[in-house]
């Protein structure tokens, strides 16, 4: 999902060359998958105002951005580098999104959303956007990037990216960290964490125990193990679990 996602720079033209809402979609996509924040309490509702680059020589090096949630009392934090393909880099990408907005954004009040509505449309007032549309945005992507969005949900980036980072040898602790994730609950682990190695290797063992060879398996006290078959009917094509 993540080298799909990736992908997607090559339907992408030239920054220069997007309509604003064109543009708005590349760093929405890029932040979900770099900070691996919830897309609609966190990225949905992030403002430009909680967004700071550090700039040297005209560009942005780095940025640090707040998610703040009115619920929670401690305010959520990432930074973010340079990553050294430019067209992917979500730092880039992001300052370049927010330059090109900033005269929409100069009659707008501050605690308006960073992503929104109607950029391209004078006929319609700028607002601020809702969750729901932001969700749907990221769907058009996955799907523009050929990702089933019948199979995986707009959230299902906030795992992938997570699961890809342990992936490349990040440690979990570390990838708890960068996604503000409790280093003492389990909640990565048991939510988020998909290594596809497991799911390959499961899949490979569920595929054997349903195997329709007629090879048994021999158990150790010498009885053998007979193929099950569920209902009057060898249906196996089973639906996967949510």
């Amino acid at each position: 999902m993540i080298r799909r996602c990736s992908t997607t720079k090559t339907t992408w033209a030239d920054n220069t060359l997007l309509t604003l809402t064109e543009l708005q979609f590349k760093p929405l996509s890029l932040l979900c998958l770099a900070t691996m924040a919830r897309l609609r309490s966190d990225i949905c509702k992030l403002q430009s105002q909680n967004i700071h680059f550090k700039i040297e020589e005209g560009q942005a090096i780095s940025v640090i951005i707040h998610f703040t949630e009115a619920k929670e009392t401690n305010i959520k934090s990432t930074q973010l580098g340079l990553v050294e393909d430019r067209e992917l880099c979500p730092t880039t990408t992001l300052y370049f999104f927010i330059q090109k907005t900033a005269s929409i954004r100069s009659s707008l009040p501050k605690d308006y959303t960073l992503f929104l509505t109607y950029l391209d449309n004078k006929d319609k007032e700028t607002s601020s956007v809702r969750p729901s549309t932001v969700s749907n945005w990221i769907k058009s992507i996955m799907n523009k990037a050929g990702i089933d969005i019948t199979e995986y949900k707009a959230h299902s980036i906030r795992s992938a990216s997570s699961t890809k980072a342990v992936e490349e040898s990040h440690s979990i602790q570390a990838v708890k960290q960068h996604a503000n994730w409790s280093s003492n609950a389990n909640t990565f682990e048991r939510y988020y964490y998909k290594p596809t190695a497991q799911q390959s290797s499961s899949t490979s063992i569920a595929n054997s125990i349903f195997s329709l060879t007629d090879n048994h398996t021999t158990l150790t006290d010498g009885a053998e193990l007979k193929r099950i078959v569920v209902g009057t009917t060898n249906n196996y094509k089973f639906k996967k679990g949510k």
